[in-house]
């Protein structure tokens, strides 16, 4: 069976890449009610199915790939794959949520969005 070629920078890169942005902007532009609901659906998404939907697509189904871990593999900084994945999938949720909860109840920002 043929494997499926790799598109490292096709639509579904940059769909992400966005997304991850926004992600990362979260705290700053939803408010920490969303980002806890965006939050338990993306660990109801990795309990269903393993992972993110879209490293699926991008990746053929290669297990444990997280994202942004061959972008930094082509560009020589090498991370523990495991670690990394524990980190973006179960830490990261939790630190945006920390860091949303600071910025908008104890330091009273509203965010940018909503």
């Amino acid at each position: 069976m043929k494997q499926k070629q790799i598109k490292y920078f096709g639509l579904v890169f940059w769909v992400h890449l966005i997304l991850i942005l926004f992600a990362y902007l979260s705290p700053f532009l939803f408010s920490w009610k969303l980002i806890l609901i965006g939050s338990i659906i993306l660990f109801i998404q990795y309990s269903l199915i393993g992972g993110c939907f879209l490293n699926k697509i991008q990746f053929d189904k290669t297990k444990d790939v997280v994202f942004l871990f061959p972008y930094l593999k082509m560009i020589g900084i090498n991370v523990d794959r495991y670690k990394f994945k524990i980190f973006i999938r179960y830490y990261l949720p939790f630190i945006l949520f920390l860091i949303a909860i600071i910025w908008q109840i104890l330091l009273n920002h509203n965010p940018l969005i909503i």
